[in-house]
């Protein structure tokens, strides 16, 4: 009588199980302890338009796209033999003949505190993973235009260098040519910044104290100053998003190329010095100083004693999210603060 008791109970629950599992918005299937599927529920047998008999057993792998089978077979018997949870993909033919991508996750149950097989579920993520694919493949072109871009800007600023070379060395007038030449070395090494800064994945942050610290030491390499030394104190592990570095980098550009060729008059040795630190809680502090001569007064913005770089400098900063303070009396001192991680 209790036997009878029970296995009228089994098959209650059995009964329940299948009439909750063919109203769920998903497929589902369940597999015995010989790997053979031995339920599915409706949503299963609508999508694939056939019965349950056909689907029983290793029915249902027929309709697995030819191309995914073997892994699909592989990735479920490995989980079955380790008896751990499995997730995999892969194209379900459709009743109406089409390839659908399925999500499938299946993890193993037991009955009576004994191993009885698998259940899973199953969702149609053919349209999701088309999305994806679109957007990959859109990122992919875009990336791709991107470089050609850059490739073609780089190879525009290598030829305007090579024109403002050219044309240095042919003009008459020693303040043209002085003019000439400090328009291409400022052309070429925002071109090496750029070329930098285009090398750091978009989502990434720039490390900004090795890449001050290039863009100085460059800069100072391409004046080619004798007796002019860099002295560096960059103690903050700071990373800004590329627009951020870009803008402080070309500032670092402008201060040593200006401080190497104007504020040592007469071939004397000095010092330019660069640091890095944090000046608060999300506050970064850059600043550039030299201990030349200083400036007497305001330079006028046209000529080649007029330090050009002196007025991109607070365009650059505003670009850079940054305030300024520039101090001339005693060499010349430039602090900027900016916002920070």
């Amino acid at each position: 009588m209790a036997a009878e008791t029970g296995g009228s109970e089994m098959l209650g629950q059995e009964a329940q199980f299948r009439a909750l599992a063919d109203h769920a918005p998903v497929m589902i299937w369940r597999a015995d302890i010989s790997m053979g599927c031995d339920f599915f529920n409706q949503p299963w047998l609508e999508f694939t338009g056939r019965r349950l008999d056909q689907e029983l057993g290793q029915g249902w792998v027929e309709g697995v796209h030819p191309e995914d089978r073997d892994r699909c077979l592989r990735t479920f018997a490995e989980a079955f033999a380790a008896r751990q949870a499995f997730s995999m993909d892969y194209r379900l033919r459709r009743h109406d003949g089409a390839w659908r991508w399925l999500l499938d996750r299946g993890r193993p149950f037991e009955v009576a505190g004994r191993f009885a097989g698998f259940i899973g579920s199953c969702v149609d993520y053919t349209d999701t993973r088309q999305a994806l694919d679109d957007h990959r493949h859109a990122l992919e072109e875009r990336e791709n235009l991107l470089s050609e871009l850059h490739h073609r800007v780089k190879n525009n600023a290598q030829a305007t260098t090579s024109f403002l070379s050219l044309q240095a060395s042919r003009a008459s007038d020693p303040a043209v040519a002085a003019a000439l030449r400090g328009a291409a070395m400022r052309v070429m090494l925002a071109t090496l910044v750029q070329d930098r800064m285009f090398r750091v994945p978009p989502d990434a942050g720039v490390e900004l104290g090795p890449e001050l610290e290039t863009t100085a030491r460059t800069a100072l390499d391409v004046v080619g100053r004798l007796g002019v030394q860099l002295d560096l104190d960059i103690d903050a592990d700071l990373a800004l998003p590329v627009t951020q570095a870009t803008a402080l980098a070309l500032i670092v550009n402008e201060l040593v190329v200006n401080a190497a060729r104007h504020a040592f008059p007469g071939g004397v040795a000095g010092t330019i010095t660069l640091s890095l630190r944090r000046a608060g809680p999300g506050l970064g502090e850059l600043v550039v100083a030299d201990d030349g001569i200083g400036l007497s007064e305001a330079p006028r913005r046209n000529t080649p004693q007029g330090c050009l770089g002196l007025h991109l400098i607070p365009r650059l900063a505003r670009q850079a999210h940054a305030t300024l303070k520039l101090d001339g009396s005693q060499g010349v001192r430039a602090t900027l603060r900016f916002a920070c991680r």
